[in-house]
């Protein structure tokens, strides 16, 4: 049950509407010809441990590379869609002087310093070519992870993130 809480936990993390904590790549195989790539199924490692989540994300995942001209075919796709999710806690440490503020030095007065423990999750989407079984193109994201997001609100951010994280796809071939 922990690790569903954690993996809501992470979703949550991708809810965060204009949240500059967010941070997102991606990169490919240049030598890749995209264009001959149409099928894609998923290919579960079991990092998604709510199968509502689970759900929700290909369902989501589904719509997005729709867009992109790959349709799912689960006999014989030509491309595996691995979801990977990371959770991990980051420390934050903050250094201040209640009566001058963050302090710059030694004459500034006394410190006072707190230390902070955020909890962070990650999303690594990877499209692998399944015939050669290596890995042509991988997206990132990840943020802080908030509370209080409904599941609504959730969804939507995911939206928005697999919509940035797959602009550039297909990428041009080198």
């Amino acid at each position: 049950m922990k690790n569903v809480v954690m993996v809501a936990g992470l979703v949550a993390a991708m809810s965060l509407a204009g949240c500059s904590s967010l941070k997102m790549s991606s990169g490919w195989d240049k030598q890749a010809d995209f264009s001959k790539y149409h099928t894609w199924t998923w290919k579960d490692d079991g990092s998604i441990q709510d199968p509502v989540w689970n759900r929700r994300v290909q369902s989501v995942l589904e719509d997005e590379l729709a867009g992109h001209g790959l349709t799912r075919q689960d006999a014989n796709p030509d491309l595996w869609v691995a979801v990977h999710w990371r959770l991990s806690i980051d420390t934050q440490v903050v250094s201040y002087n209640p009566g001058w503020g963050y302090t710059w030095g030694y004459w500034a007065g006394p410190e006072m310093t707190q230390v902070y423990q955020v909890p962070s999750g990650s999303m690594f989407i990877d499209l692998v070519d399944v015939g050669k079984k290596v890995i042509l193109w991988r997206g990132t994201a990840s943020a802080e992870i908030r509370k209080g997001k409904e599941n609504e609100e959730r969804e939507q951010r995911l939206r928005e993130i697999l919509a940035k994280m797959f602009a550039g796809y297909p990428p041009p071939r080198s």
